[in-house]
């Protein structure tokens, strides 16, 4: 398989400079939906970032992870003369010293290929260089950018990517969802006894913890932001956002509420069968009116479950954090539940 990503390698592709459309059909270029999600984990460098689960996955473990939009998509950025004209999202893990060295090499690696000056950016919260990449007006020439960053002592990169200008638009929301979503390569420290020190441990639950990061999720009917290091798992009642802790959650479902009963009622009377009788209160989500359950189940985790009315249905957006991470869960997942909206 042809990449680009190393930085002395120097990749003649003729038939970049000859792309033409394979199809007189017009392409919907509608700004697709990232769907349901999926975070992929590598185990050796330890970087992730968050991937449509319908993409198709290529991975060198240690090295780099590609997610192509279609298997056919995955020829063309093979052999660039036929296949699909999809897209790919890319991280991977460097062989320079330094974000600004990859990034110089980067510049370098394509013929027929324009790239930008390198400028200021971000990529998993950590400073970083931007270098974007295009084939002129070509309608069906390689787009896309890479960042880089340096985190303990690796350079970490997201590379986005696609053909013309109008499907870098198709394709921004699955981008900004994957650049968002990334946690920087970084080494594990291992004892001999097989126990982390507590720079590895720290490490660990720092790139664990809530993104600053928002994605948005659009269900039937709603829509709620979320950390874009979280997960999605959709159904057709609603959605569990969910983060690597178990106790990390928030979640949305819809409870019927046929005789269209008065807000106020409804969740006492859910409180009662559900909540040990738990105390209701106002509040308000997202500037609705709304009621609220404060409880919780387990010591080590808090809970609250929100409820917002329309109709004869009862939305409930459920939260849940660690007690003794609290600091670094609550106000993430609570401005999540606060960004709940009825569509």
């Amino acid at each position: 398989m042809i990449r680009f990503a190393s930085r002395s390698l120097i990749i003649t592709i003729t038939a970049l400079l000859s792309l033409q459309s394979c199809s007189k059909k017009t392409e919907d270029l509608t700004p697709v939906s990232p769907g349901e999600t999926i975070t992929y984990k590598d185990d050796s460098r330890k970087f992730s970032f968050k991937a449509p689960k319908a993409w198709v996955a290529e991975s060198q473990p240690g090295v780099r992870t590609s997610y192509y939009s279609t298997p056919g998509t995955e020829q063309r950025f093979t052999n660039f003369t036929t296949g699909d004209y999809g897209a790919r999202i890319e991280v991977g893990v460097d062989s320079g010293k330094s974000a600004a060295e990859d990034a110089a090499a980067f510049r370098t690696s394509i013929e027929g290929v324009t790239f930008s000056n390198p400028e200021p950016s971000t990529l998993g919260g950590q400073p970083a260089v931007k270098v974007s990449y295009s084939q002129g007006n070509d309608e069906n020439g390689l787009n896309g950018y890479r960042i880089f960053a340096d985190h303990d002592s690796l350079v970490t990169y997201f590379d986005a990517a696609t053909f013309g200008p109008g499907r870098m638009s198709k394709y921004k929301p699955v981008f900004d969802l994957a650049e968002k979503s990334v946690v920087p390569a970084h080494v594990m420290r291992i004892s001999a006894g097989g126990k982390m020190d507590s720079a590895t441990e720290a490490q660990m639950n720092e790139d664990i913890k809530p993104s600053d990061q928002m994605s948005t999720y659009r269900g039937n009917g709603f829509t709620i932001d979320y950390p874009a290091n979280f997960n999605i798992r959709a159904s057709s009642k609603g959605v569990l956002i969910k983060g690597e802790r178990n106790d990390a959650t928030i979640q949305v479902d819809v409870l019927d509420n046929p005789g269209g009963a008065d807000l106020g009622k409804f969740v006492e009377e859910n409180s009662q069968k559900v909540y040990h009788g738990a105390a209701v209160q106002n509040a308000t989500v997202g500037g609705q009116p709304a009621k609220v359950i404060s409880y919780s189940f387990q010591p080590s985790a808090a809970s609250k479950a929100y409820f917002v009315s329309r109709g004869k249905q009862v939305y409930r957006i459920t939260i849940n954090w660690p007690v003794a991470q609290e600091a670094s869960y609550k106000p993430a997942i609570e401005r999540a539940a606060q960004s709940f909206k009825l569509q």
